[in-house]
């Protein structure tokens, strides 16, 4: 009665297909010449803005880590006259 899978009664719009090349379903085809590069572009450009701030962070840490353990030592200077 013509209800072949290519002519059934029930039309179906809007459906987009998607298929891929055979060089892009190679994935080290540029690899090394292409991804890397890129890769490391991004990253740099993703450091630039981060850079400062974390460094200023680690800084700030390492200051203040090393203050707290300074003021936690005793003045010897308070101690001499004690007999």
């Amino acid at each position: 009665m013509g209800l072949i899978l290519g002519n059934l009664p029930v039309r179906i719009r809007k459906i987009v297909m998607y298929t891929l090349s055979a060089t892009d379903q190679k994935f080290f085809v540029k690899f090394f010449t292409r991804d890397v590069p890129n890769l490391s572009m991004r990253a740099v450009e993703a450091a630039i803005p981060i850079l400062p701030s974390s460094l200023f962070i680690i800084w700030l840490m390492h200051w203040s880590s090393k203050e707290y353990k300074r003021s936690l030592r005793k003045n010897p200077k308070l101690y001499e006259n004690d007999t």
